[in-house]
C-alpha cells in the first residue's frame, strides 16, 4: 500500500517520528511545524491524507480540517490529540474526520489507522466504479451479478501471514480445529486473558477462511468512546445529530462480503448489543438517523478477556447476543499453562525482529531460557514479546541474547522508581481509601495515560476505567 501524505505538527519529535515509520512502510510523507505551510503544499500537491495534531499556535486541527472539507473533499483527516481532547476530537469526526489517535501512540497504532483509510477508500472507489459500469443498476445487484458470473474481483492478501506457534495440547488442538472453523460462515466467540493471542486467532480464521481476499475490518470495542459506537459499527445518515453534515458509512458496511472483528465486545453499551443482534438475525441494520434497513453479508469474530457468564449475570452483557455469538466458543490458554511453548515463542519473536532490524540471527542463551520459563507471565505472550523486542534491540550485532538483554538495569531502575515514586507517602489509611489513593497517583505519575497507570500498579485497564468513571475523575485533571 502507497500514498502521500501530509503529517501537522509543532513537535518536531513527533514529525521526525511520523516520517520515518510511514516511510518505512511505503508512503510518502511531507511533515509540516506551520499549518499555513502545510496548507499551501496541500493546495499544490493535494496528498490522499492528512493527520494533523488539534492545539498549535499558527492555527487549530479544527481549522485545518475545516479548509480541507470546504476545499479538498478527496483529502482524508487523521487528528492526533491527547487525552483531555478526546471529547473535542469526538465532534471533529462528527464534522468530517475520518479518525482520531490519542497520543503518546505506537508506530503500528497510527499504521492501523492510515491502513484503514486507505482500505476504506479503496472500497468507496471499487463501489463508484460498479456504479459507473453497470448502467442503472444498482450496486448491491452488480455485485451479485459479478457473484453469479463467478467473476468478482478480489483483492490479494497483504502483508506476511499470521501464524500460532506452539506445541502445547491446546494450542495444537486449536489449530486442528481451524480449517472447520474457518470454512463456514458462523459466528466465532474467543476468550481468553489480555495477552494471549486472542486476536491472532481471530485474524489465523479470517486467513484461512473463503473470505481471506475480502475485507477484514477490525474495531476495538474498549477503546470507543460511548457516543461513537453506534455511529461506528452502523454509521450515520446527514442530520442524524448535530455535526452530521455528510453521511458516513460504519464498520458493517467497510465488512461487507468479509469478516468482522469485534474486540473486547462485552465493553458495548447493552442498548447497542440488541442492535448487534439484529444483524446476527437478520442480516442487516439501520444507520443512526435512518429508518431505511441495509442487508450486509458480514461473518462476525468477538473477543473478551472476562467471564462473559458473570458479565451476563450483572446485566452488562444480553444472553441471547452471547448465544449467538458463542456458535464456536474458543479459549486461548494464558502462557503460564503453556509453558513448553516459551522456547519456541521466544525463537519465533527473535527471528521476527532481527529481520524486521536487518539484524544478524540471534540464538536465546540457555540461562536466558531458564529464566523466562520461571516468570509469571500476568501479560502473557504480549508481555514476552515485549521482552524480546527489546531484548532484540538490545543485543543488536550479538549472536545470543542474554538475560542482560531482555533485564535491563535501565529499565528495571527506571520501573522501580515509578513504583516507589506511586507507593511512597501512603499513610495508614482503610485498602478501600489506599486502593483509590494509589490509583489516583499512578494516573497523576503517568499524566492521565490509563494503560500506563495500570501496568504500574499491576491492575487491568479495565479497573482503571470503571475507577475513573465511578468517582468522576476527568484525565485532564492528571
Amino acid at each position: 500500500m502507497s500514498g502521500r501524505i501530509v503529517v501537522i505538527d509543532d513537535d518536531k519529535l513527533l514529525l521526525d517520528f511520523m516520517e520515518e515509520h510511514l516511510s518505512m512502510n511505503k508512503f510518502e510523507v511531507s511533515t509540516f511545524e506551520s499549518p499555513v505551510k502545510a496548507l499551501s503544499f496541500i493546495e499544490e500537491k493535494e496528498p490522499d491524507l492528512v493527520i494533523s495534531d488539534v492545539k498549535m499556535n499558527e492555527m487549530s486541527g479544527d481549522e485545518v480540517l475545516a479548509h480541507i472539507r470546504n476545499n479538498h473533499s478527496k483529502t482524508g483527516v487523521i487528528l492526533m490529540t491527547g487525552f483531555g481532547n478526546i471529547n473535542h476530537s469526538v465532534n471533529a469526526i462528527r464534522r468530517g474526520a475520518f479518525d482520531y489517535i490519542t497520543k503518546p501512540f505506537t508506530s503500528r497504532e497510527i499504521l492501523a489507522r492510515v491502513n484503514r483509510y486507505y482500505e476504506s477508500s479503496e472500497k468507496d472507489q471499487e463501489q463508484r466504479a460498479v456504479r459507473d459500469n453497470s448502467g442503472s443498476a444498482t450496486p448491491k445487484a452488480s455485485l451479485a451479478a459479478r457473484k453469479d458470473n463467478g467473476s468478482k474481483q478480489r483483492q490479494p492478501a497483504s502483508g506476511k501471514k499470521v501464524v500460532m506457534v506452539g506445541e502445547n495440547k491446546n494450542i495444537r488442538k486449536l489449530i486442528a480445529l481451524l480449517p472447520r472453523i474457518a470454512r463456514n460462515q458462523a459466528p466465532v466467540l474467543i476468550q481468553g486473558e489480555s495477552g494471549t493471542g486472542k486476536e491472532v486467532y481471530a485474524h489465523l480464521i479470517q486467513q484461512e477462511s473463503d473470505r481471506a481476499h475480502e475485507p477484514y475490518v477490525k474495531i476495538n470495542c474498549a477503546n470507543l468512546p460511548s457516543e461513537l459506537v453506534e455511529s461506528t459499527l452502523f454509521g450515520h445518515v446527514k442530520g442524524a445529530f448535530t455535526g452530521a453534515i455528510n453521511d458516513r458509512k460504519g464498520a458493517f458496511d467497510e465488512a461487507d462480503d468479509g469478516t468482522l472483528l469485534l474486540d473486547e465486545i462485552t465493553e458495548i453499551d447493552i442498548k447497542i448489543q440488541a442492535k448487534l443482534l439484529r444483524v446476527l438475525q437478520e442480516k442487516e441494520f439501520q444507520r443512526v438517523g435512518s429508518q431505511k434497513p441495509i442487508k450486509v453479508d458480514v461473518r462476525i469474530i468477538s473477543t473478551t478477556n472476562l467471564n462473559i457468564r458473570e458479565a451476563i449475570n450483572e446485566g452488562r452483557f444480553r444472553e441471547d447476543l452471547y448465544y449467538r455469538l458463542n456458535v464456536f466458543p474458543i479459549v486461548i490458554p494464558p502462557l503460564r499453562e503453556r509453558q513448553e511453548d516459551i522456547p519456541l515463542l521466544t525463537q519465533y519473536l527473535i527471528d521476527r525482529y532481527t529481520e524486521q532490524y536487518g539484524l544478524p540471527d540471534k540464538k536465546p542463551s540457555e540461562e536466558l531460557i531458564s529464566f523466562l520459563m520461571e516468570q509469571e507471565w500476568k501479560g502473557n505472550v504480549r508481555e514476552l514479546d515485549n521482552k524480546i523486542h527489546r531484548g532484540v534491540i538490545l543485543a543488536h550485532d550479538k549472536s545470543e541474547i542474554t538475560i542482560d538483554d531482555v533485564e535491563d538495569q535501565l529499565f528495571s531502575q527506571a520501573v522501580e522508581e515509578l513504583k516507589s515514586d506511586v507507593l511512597s507517602d501512603l499513610p495508614l489509611m482503610p485498602i478501600e481509601e489506599m486502593e483509590l489513593m494509589m490509583i489516583k497517583k499512578a494516573l497523576e505519575r503517568t499524566r492521565g495515560h490509563q494503560k500506563k497507570a495500570a501496568s504500574l500498579l499491576g491492575i487491568s485497564d479495565r479497573t482503571i476505567r470503571n475507577k475513573i468513571k465511578s468517582f468522576g475523575w476527568k484525565l485532564e485533571e492528571f
